[in-house]
């Protein structure tokens, strides 16, 4: 029997990510319905009482993190879940974990060769304009308005992905949660690049300047990743997006923790 279709795109968006992320990063793909037998003792146990689709979701991102440490050399080995369901990963181990209901996506990579990582994925799906002011500061919203009409939305999540990823990197380092408008996203869209302007004082100062993303955009999801080095040790047992924001509250489009 052939592979699924969202296996092999998943195994075609791997790829693409291999490629641009570099050979110190592992990253790995993976559908989210993994299988909790999969799962080492520790592992089952912190998931014991959730939902069935939830063991599933959580082992696929087990699954991926693992191929993503054999990838860059790295023996497979469990890793844990914090009171926030944010990984706790092994000394000098750095990494992210990012789904959708279609995608699961890991990346993870040696502290010292990369510092931090932090990873989204969305579904390429338009965000309504009546959320954008959620997400998106005074001036993106002016950048939206400026776009082709058909686009406006996609353009919308793709903040929103570049913004993910960033706290996702950030957080460790700084332990300060932000508001989605704290920072401003600018596109270099030729070059699949972005950059972050922090909107007010943040404890960013401690993070290296300029800080850059990338981005991969396909049909069915938009991605975006930050790595590079911190210049502090971190706690690399926080991890989850948690913005203290209503866009939860207000949006249907949910942020994606970490699992």
């Amino acid at each position: 029997m052939g592979l699924s279709r969202d296996a092999c795109l998943t195994r075609t968006v791997q790829e693409s990510l291999a490629a641009r992320l570099g050979p110190d990063i592992g990253v790995a793909c993976t559908t989210p319905d993994g299988d909790p037998n999969d799962l080492y003792p520790e592992e089952r146990a912190a998931i014991s009482r959730a939902v069935s689709s939830r063991q599933r979701e959580f082992a696929a991102g087990r699954t991926a993190t693992r191929k993503a440490m054999v990838n860059i050399g790295l023996a497979p080995q469990p890793i844990g879940c914090g009171v926030d369901r944010a990984p706790v990963w092994a000394a000098g181990l750095v990494g992210s974990i990012s789904h959708t209901r279609r995608i699961c996506i890991a990346a993870v990579g040696r502290q010292h060769e990369v510092g931090g990582i932090g990873i989204d994925v969305e579904e390429n799906l338009p965000i309504p304009m009546d959320i954008w002011s959620s997400v998106c500061t005074a001036e993106e919203q002016t950048y939206l308005v400026s776009q082709p009409a058909d686009r406006r939305g996609t353009i919308a999540t793709h903040h929103f992905t570049a913004k993910e990823a960033f706290y996702k990197w950030q957080y460790p380092l700084t332990k300060e949660l932000l508001d989605f408008r704290d920072i401003q996203i600018t596109f270099d869209w030729d070059r699949g690049r972005f950059l972050v302007h922090p909107q007010r004082k943040l404890q960013y100062s401690k993070c290296p300047r300029p800080v850059t993303g990338g981005m991969l955009t396909t049909e069915e999801w938009i991605i975006a990743w930050v790595f590079g080095p911190h210049p502090n040790p971190i706690n690399t047992s926080i991890g989850a997006a948690r913005w203290s924001t209503q866009l939860n509250a207000s949006c249907t489009k949910n942020t994606h923790p970490e699992s």
